[in-house]
């Protein structure tokens, strides 16, 4: 596979997680969007250049990875990734799109749960899936318990995502 350079953003751990795979593979990470201090504190312990608005990201760069980040990024934000961007979804596509996807699932006392990496196309969580992880909701399931589900399976499934990029 040919390493290729990214921007990402994001705002929970999941983001250092994925960096790390990033990095071992060896693609370039061009920046991170951040308004976390343990991800920003991380970026800069690895010499990444840290970014504190979408509108300060440089580009061109090949992919912009938008993990566990609740930002709308604009068209001349993503027209910066030459290549395409991609978002993490912590809930299954199409069914469950929106906010709070592991809340609304639990509420609805769904049974099954999951998670999306789908291409930046169109609307809000719409553009063709990468990756897709669905798995049973615990009967007792609480938000942090079904978001760390979501957070496993993020992980499990980003080597997927990077295999097709």
């Amino acid at each position: 596979m040919k390493p290729f350079s990214t921007v990402v953003i994001g705002n929970e751990s999941l983001l250092i997680g994925c960096c790390e795979a990033l990095l071992a593979r060896g693609h370039d990470i061009r920046g991170v969007l951040s308004d976390n201090t343990d991800i920003r504190d991380w970026a800069s312990s690895h010499g990444l250049n840290c970014y504190d608005s979408a509108t300060d990201i440089e580009g061109p760069f090949d992919w912009l990875l938008s993990i566990a980040n609740l930002r709308l990024l604009s068209d001349a934000v993503i027209a910066k990734a030459t290549k395409g961007a991609v978002n993490f979804h912590d809930g299954p596509l199409p069914e469950r799109a929106g906010l709070n996807t592991p809340n609304w699932a639990i509420l609805d006392g769904a049974t099954e749960h999951g998670i999306t990496w789908h291409l930046i196309e169109g609307g809000v969580d719409e553009g063709d899936i990468l990756a897709q992880r669905r798995f049973a909701v615990a009967e007792d399931e609480t938000a942090f318990s079904l978001n760390s589900k979501c957070y496993g399976a993020a992980l499990d499934s980003f080597a997927e995502v990077l295999d097709q990029l």
